[in-house]
C-alpha cells in the first residue's frame, strides 16, 4: 500500500495536508512503522506478525549452536574491551531487543501523540496492543506515531510558556491608546457618609449608658474586686 494512502485512512482529514511530504524526510524505521500501521490498519489489529519465518530462525539457531573457539574468543574479547558507552549507546545497543515500552502500561488513545489519528485508527491500534505482538514492531510503530506527532505539533500555532503553565486572560485596554482629554474621568468620587458615622456614634453611646445603669445595680455591687497578687 502507498504511504500516502495509509496516511489517508489513519490521519484526521483535516491534518492530512501536514503529512503530504512526510514519508520523503521519514527515517527508515518510521517507514517500516507506516507500513506496519497500515497491516494494523487493514486486518483490524486482529493479526500478529513474526519477525521472521520459521525456516530462518531454525537456521539461526543451528548456526549458533555451531559457534567455533574463535568466534566466541573474538565475542568475549570485545565484550571485555568495549565501553560502557559503547555498551550503552553503541553498536551493541543496537543488536538488543527492546525489553519494554509505554503500550505496557497505556493504550495507543490514552498517548499525546494519538492525536491526529481518527478514532477508527485507535481503535486497531489498541487491539493490537492488546494482543502483545513482538516487542521489535512495538518499537517500529512507536517510532512512526512519534515522528507522526512531530509533524502535528510544528505544524501548530506556538504559545509562549506563559500561555502553556499559567492561566492567560488577554487584557484588550492594554491594546488601546491613552485618551489623554478622557483621563480620570474613570475615577470614582467617593462623599463622607455621615448618617453611617452617627448612627456609629448613638450605637456608641447606647453601649455606655447601659453600662452606667448596671453599676448601679445590686448584682454589680454584690460583685467582689480582689486585688492582683503573686506568687513568690
Amino acid at each position: 500500500m502507498e504511504p500516502f494512502a495509509i496516511l489517508t485512512n489513519i490521519i484526521k482529514p483535516e491534518y492530512l495536508n501536514y503529512y503530504r511530504d512526510w514519508i520523503y524526510i521519514a527515517s527508515e524505521k518510521e517507514a517500516r512503522g507506516l507500513q506496519l500501521i497500515g497491516a494494523i490498519y487493514k486486518h483490524k489489529g486482529r493479526k500478529l506478525f513474526r519477525a521472521k519465518p520459521p525456516t530462518v530462525q531454525l537456521q539461526e539457531l543451528t548456526d549458533q549452536q555451531e559457534l567455533d573457539f574463535k568466534k566466541a574468543e573474538e565475542m568475549h574479547r570485545k565484550n571485555q574491551t568495549s565501553t560502557t558507552y559503547g555498551t550503552e549507546f553503541g553498536y551493541l545497543q543496537k543488536l538488543l531487543k527492546p525489553q519494554n515500552n509505554v503500550f505496557k502500561f497505556k493504550k495507543c488513545s490514552e498517548l499525546e501523540f494519538a492525536q491526529p489519528l481518527n478514532d477508527l485508527a485507535k481503535l486497531f491500534l489498541d487491539n493490537w496492543i492488546e494482543m502483545n505482538d513482538e516487542l521489535e514492531f512495538q518499537e517500529l510503530v512507536l517510532n512512526c506515531l512519534r515522528a507522526l506527532f512531530s509533524r502535528f505539533k510544528a505544524q501548530l500555532v506556538p504559545k509562549t510558556e506563559m500561555k502553556v503553565k499559567y492561566e492567560y486572560k488577554p487584557d484588550w485596554k492594554l491594546s488601546n491608546p491613552i485618551r489623554v482629554d478622557k483621563a480620570g474621568t474613570d475615577i470614582n468620587a467617593y462623599k463622607t457618609n455621615y448618617n453611617a458615622i452617627f448612627k456609629q456614634r448613638l450605637k456608641q453611646e447606647q453601649i455606655k449608658q447601659k453600662i452606667a445603669e448596671l453599676d448601679g445595680t445590686d448584682f454589680a455591687k454584690a460583685l467582689t474586686i480582689h486585688k492582683s497578687f503573686k506568687i513568690n
